[in-house]
């Protein structure tokens, strides 16, 4: 029991001694790295991912093998990681529509037109707005950051 002991005293103290070898240097920020959520974050970061490789993953695995999939309703999954994008629906063609038996009038399209433009307009006009808006908003949280470390 005792060299029990003794083994795993060495591992936590041979980890502890390579730790410093293997961690990179990282940019240390006093506003958002010493936060109390951030240091919490840490360990349950930590957690999560230690959970996600040793249980779920394995999991998923088991019952995902062909034979297994019916017992535990398991589908294969439709995205193909390797192209990127998931299949689509196959294309279905319909007949086309039957043709209107009312004509558009010239100065009803015209005016369509206009409407359309003055909307494009309008889009372009938000699209400016919001670019500013967001500059303004950058050069305020810049500013406001520079107050904090003051």
């Amino acid at each position: 029991m005792k060299a029990w002991k003794n083994m795993v005293m060495a591992a936590v103290v041979g980890v502890y001694l390579i730790s410093p070898a293997l961690a990179y240097y990282d940019e240390y920020d006093d506003y958002e790295d010493a936060h109390p959520l951030r240091l919490v974050a840490y360990p349950v970061h930590a957690a999560g991912y230690a959970i996600a490789w040793l249980v779920t993953r394995p999991l998923h695995a088991l019952v995902s093998q062909p034979e297994l999939e019916p017992i535990f309703g398991h589908r294969p999954s439709e995205w193909n990681f390797a192209e990127g994008l998931p299949p689509t629906a196959a294309a279905t063609t319909s007949a086309p529509p039957p043709p209107s038996p009312v004509a558009i009038r010239p100065e009803d399209l015209d005016a369509v037109r206009r409407a359309a433009e003055d909307a494009r307009a309008a889009a372009e006009e938000a699209k400016r707005a919001a670019e500013a808006a967001a500059q303004a908003a950058e050069k305020a949280n810049r500013a406001f950051e520079r107050s904090l470390r003051k």
